[in-house]
């Protein structure tokens, strides 16, 4: 029985310093809102979403931005927390950013939700698919592609939560600092 005990305890603790590593927190929404940041766990209605890593480049895998922009390669994990299947887009998640012009932010959405965007196999590989579905519990990492304004290294990626009777939820923002590479 202590052998037994032991093992679950230990079980336990191993579970605990992975899944709370250092700097991650679990960000709820208050007030219809919730604001994290990178590697923070974001935990929607749906599913739970992290970003992971994000850096800026004149290009990727072949693919070059429109001129006066680069791309923001960011890596995300989704993890369905639904008892059902989850239909996910890669359009859930937009880039936020200032205008240039304004002090509005301005928002766009990855390149692959974009039809007349011509994106090389390899990119495709690495990217997150433009639909794609979840299982129960399963979690899915990727890359999304946004075009943002050349030289900028502070973004948001947000997402908002949307219910099938058209009404929205929470909105879930994560503040994200680009490396340039």
């Amino acid at each position: 029985m202590k052998k037994r005990a032991f093992y679950l305890l230990a079980a336990f603790i191993l579970f605990s310093l992975t899944a709370c590593s250092p700097g991650r927190k679990v960000v709820l929404p208050k007030d219809g809102f919730a604001q994290g940041s990178m590697e923070d766990i974001m935990r929607t209605y749906f599913f739970d979403y992290t970003v992971g890593s994000a850096y800026t480049s004149s290009k990727y895998e072949g693919y070059i931005p429109t001129p006066g922009y680069d791309l923001l390669v960011a890596e995300i994990t989704v993890i369905n927390t639904l008892p059902e299947e989850l239909l996910m887009f890669d359009w859930d998640f937009v880039v936020l950013y200032p205008d240039t012009m304004s002090d509005e932010q301005v928002y766009d959405y990855p390149i692959t939700s974009y039809e007349d965007v011509e994106i090389p196999d390899t990119a495709l590989e690495t990217l997150l698919p433009s639909e794609y579905t979840l299982k129960t519990g399963e979690s899915r990492t990727g890359l999304l592609l946004f075009e943002v304004p050349a030289g900028d290294t502070e973004f948001i990626i947000s997402y908002t939560e949307s219910f099938d009777d058209d009404t929205t939820g929470d909105t879930f923002d994560v503040s994200v600092t680009a490396i340039r590479r």
